[in-house]
C-alpha cells in the first residue's frame, strides 16, 4: 500500500510532494496515521488553472462516495474546493496531474488537495472509495 499526497510546485502546477509506502502488515503496528489535516476546515486550495468543478461541499463538511470509472473513462483536469481521501478499492486509475500520470492500484491512496488534476481509468475500469471535506475557496 502506498499514500500520494498533491500540491504545487514553485510554478503553481500540481504534482506529487510526497508519496510514502506502507510496511506489510506483518511487519507494522496495527494502526498507521495515513494523513491528516493541519486545521479545520482544511487549508484552501492554490489557486487552479483547470474547470472549478463544484461538489457541493461546504467548508468543514465531510462527505463520503464511492467512485466507479468504465474502463477507459477520462475526467479532465479540474480542481475542488475540497480535500478528498482516495482509496482505490478495485481495477486501476491514473491521476493525472501537471507532473505527468501515476498509476494507482487497489489499496493505494491519494490525497487530493484542490490542486488541478484528472482522471483516466484503466483497462477493467476503477473503483475508489472517496472522502470529501469541504475548503473555503481562494480569496
Amino acid at each position: 500500500m502506498r499514500r500520494i499526497v498533491t500540491g504545487v510546485d514553485a510554478s503553481g502546477r500540481s504534482c506529487v510532494v510526497e508519496e510514502t509506502t506502507f510496511p506489510d502488515p506483518a511487519d507494522a503496528p496495527v494502526m498507521d496515521v495515513i494523513h491528516q489535516t493541519p486545521t479545520s476546515p482544511p487549508p484552501t486550495r492554490p489557486a487552479g488553472i483547470g474547470e472549478d468543478l463544484d461538489l457541493g461541499v461546504p467548508p468543514g463538511i465531510a462527505r463520503w462516495i464511492l467512485v466507479q470509472g468504465l474502463p477507459g473513462v477520462e475526467a479532465p483536469m479540474h480542481h475542488t474546493d475540497t480535500i478528498d481521501f482516495d482509496t482505490i478499492i478495485s481495477g486501476s486509475v491514473e491521476l493525472i496531474l501537471h507532473d505527468g500520470p501515476h498509476r494507482l492500484e487497489p489499496g493505494d491512496c491519494v490525497v487530493v488537495t484542490g490542486v488541478d488534476h484528472g482522471w483516466k481509468a484503466g483497462p477493467d475500469g476503477w473503483t475508489a472509495s472517496v472522502v470529501l471535506i469541504g475548503t473555503a475557496p481562494p480569496q
